[in-house]
């Protein structure tokens, strides 16, 4: 009895030692733990900034090739009319031209030399009268070959202005879409640089509480062994002390009884024997094979979008095999996670540095313009990390 309460005392007294520094490095756990929701809250911030600036960008890319249609249509509006106004100069020229020739008809004739006296030389009122009307038809068709030319001229003019202010117009679109469009992805390549430093401090604080857990489960165990040690050192010497008690008095309260103790003895020896043949057993070995094959896919008329993507890998802890869609990722691990609001599922999608995958898995956190690219290792998914990329939705 006396015995089990040292052994208690000596247990109590090491553990309460071997538990402060314990107890003092789960503070420096616990300041980990809360940088890493601190920097975890801001990476959700950045990353619905980055969303949100994401949906801009292909909303703006979107403007654009509609602009492109607006300005090639520009274009062509004023190739037709410099056609027009090329046109419209040689009809000017030569209205100009049928002008100065009637000018020049009316001015030499004889009759406009002397209305007067082609007038007065007329034989009958009704000559009179005839004469003075030619005069007058003369004189109103020149003038008609003037205005036609004046007419022809200010369409000219029209054109040309119209011309200009299609070009300036269109300058003036084109500029401003571009400097939006650059802005845009100032603002991207701003965010993603600060996501990507702000991963580097998660990754950091994810390695330096890994270290400090392992530290501390170590410190418990090596606490727990040592006192376990201890305790079976200390019963141990507990019981050779007992034992050799009792051995002295066994041995007083058998002295008389000594030949028939030998007798027994040696019968008891003479009929003991034991043999316990071993087993052994042979490791067996098993191997497995594995193929996996890559295929990549690419169309002109594939549509483009603009998206964050993150690497991510079925080994790490607590994710499953398994897709959404049933997809067995240890078999084809070329998949990737979508909203399937952008992205339908089952649709192939071709990722710069990855290669062609299936939108075959969903998330609670993959919303919008973002996607989760899977890999077999988590190294790989690692040296992934989060890229901005322009991917092509090929089917």
């Amino acid at each position: 009895m006396k015995k089990r309460k040292l052994v208690a005392s000596l247990l109590t007294g090491f553990l309460i030692f071997t538990a402060m520094p314990v107890n003092g490095s789960a503070a420096t756990l616990d300041e980990i733990k809360s940088q890493q929701q601190s920097k975890e809250k801001e990476m959700a911030d950045l990353d619905y900034q980055i969303n949100r600036t994401l949906v801009e960008v292909n909303d703006k890319n979107e403007e654009l090739t509609a602009l492109q249609g607006k300005i090639t249509d520009l274009e062509s509006t004023i190739k037709q009319t410099g056609e027009e106004i090329t046109e419209q100069k040689q009809v000017v020229e030569e209205r100009v031209e049928q002008a100065k020739n009637r000018l020049k008809s009316i001015q030499t004739t004889e009759v406009n030399q002397n209305t007067v006296l082609a007038l007065m030389e007329s034989e009958s009122l009704t000559d009179f009268f005839n004469r003075a009307y030619v005069l007058m038809t003369l004189q109103s068709a020149g003038n008609e070959q003037v205005d036609v030319a004046k007419e022809e001229a200010d369409k000219l003019l029209a054109l040309e202005e119209k011309q200009k202010a299609d070009k300036t117009a269109l300058e003036k679109e084109t500029t401003a879409a571009a400097q939006q469009k650059e802005a845009l992805d100032k603002q991207v390549a701003g965010l993603q640089k600060t996501m990507d430093e702000n991963q580097a401090l998660l990754n950091e604080l994810d390695k330096q509480r890994a270290t400090e857990e392992k530290r501390i489960a170590d410190a418990k165990a090596a606490a727990e062994k040592a006192a376990q040690e201890k305790a079976a050192a200390e019963k141990a010497k507990q019981e050779k002390v007992v034992a050799q008690q009792v051995s002295k008095k066994e041995k007083q309260q058998a002295e008389p009884a000594k030949q028939e103790t030998k007798v027994a003895a040696k019968e008891e020896k003479e009929t003991t024997s034991s043999s316990t043949p071993a087993k052994k057993e042979k490791p067996q070995a098993t191997e497995k094979a594995k193929e996996e094959t890559d295929k990549k896919e690419s169309s002109s008329s594939a549509k483009t979008i603009v998206v964050s993507a993150t690497g991510y890998s079925t080994k790490e802890a607590g994710l499953s095999t398994h897709t959404a869609t049933g997809i067995d990722l240890t078999k084809n691990p070329r998949v990737i996670a979508v909203d399937p609001s952008v992205i339908p599922l089952g649709s192939k999608v071709e990722i710069p540095g990855y290669g062609v995958a299936i939108a075959g898995d969903t998330g609670g956190a993959i919303k919008g313009n973002r996607i989760d690219v899977h890999f077999p290792t988590v190294q790989q998914a690692m040296n992934w990390g989060r890229k901005t990329v322009t991917i092509k939705i090929l089917n």
